[in-house]
């Protein structure tokens, strides 16, 4: 093996065991020892460490973990909240590391209000570092608390949306912040999502198997758990999308106007 090939494979291999260390493991760590209370037990040091924050939190790096999708997802969740911002209230559940915040906020920062609620300090003071310079910042407010149970009134939001918030949720997590989102939404009003599905193909299918018991270990779950199927359709419109081959989604559900 070529010099140049074992630097690449080592550079790699750190790479991995770096991710594996502050996701999964993290999760065993704080089982096991009983860390961060109950309510955050699940969240991976990823987010909650500000220096692991400052290094992680890159463009190029949340592309590489999207596959490269990461813009054509936002532009597909984002959709429906940029397209009509004037005199809306939107909320995003949950920050997201690169530009996802930002696009949101561009689009809505003249005409609408933003709204950004995460149950971490640090990943909001991540938030507010890359907006400070910002003219989109004017826009938004930031908020801290836990989405399993969100101190907002009901019917708040004209907009909810996420991204890839759910696959780090362990399964009664999921299925409460879901609820919340629908409850803090207007009537007529939508929640968009991006997250994982289930590929089409076997390779899609073996590479997200290898990905997940790796780095997420609730994440395989979203290709099982359908909550758009558990909605009543008198009260509810839902549509979804995927993308790259069934490797992705992106979700949305409407409440029906009274």
């Amino acid at each position: 093996m070529s010099a140049t090939l074992t630097l690449l494979v080592q550079g790699v291999l750190g790479i991995a065991l770096f991710f594996f260390v502050t996701t999964h493991f993290s999760i065993l760590v704080a089982r096991h020892f009983a860390l961060g209370g109950e309510r955050s037990r699940h969240i991976y040091w990823i987010y909650r460490q500000p220096l692991l924050i400052r290094l992680t939190d890159r463009q190029f790096i949340a592309n590489a973990i999207l596959l490269f999708q990461y813009r054509r997802l936002t532009r597909r969740v984002l959709g429906p909240a940029c397209d009509i911002c004037r005199g809306k209230k939107v909320l995003q559940v949950s920050c997201a590391f690169g530009d996802f915040t930002r696009a949101l906020a561009s689009c809505c920062s003249r005409l609408g209000e933003v709204y950004v609620f995460d149950l971490v300090h640090a990943e909001l003071s991540n938030v507010r570092r890359k907006l400070e310079h910002a003219r989109e910042a004017r826009a938004c407010s930031l908020f801290q608390g836990d989405a399993v149970a969100m101190p907002l009134p009901d019917a708040a939001f004209d907009h909810v949306v996420s991204f890839f918030l759910f696959h780090e949720l362990p399964p009664a997590h999921k299925r409460r912040v879901f609820a919340e989102c629908l409850r803090v939404l207007k009537p007529g009003g939508t929640f968009m999502y991006g997250e994982f599905h289930r590929p089409e193909t076997w390779l899609g299918r073996f590479w997200a198997n290898f990905i997940f018991t790796v780095f997420e270990p609730f994440a395989r779950e979203m290709w099982t758990w359908d909550p758009l199927r558990e909605l009543d359709p008198e009260q509810w419109t839902t549509r979804r999308e995927r993308l790259l081959g069934g490797y992705f989604q992106v979700s949305f559900v409407q409440r029906r106007a009274a």
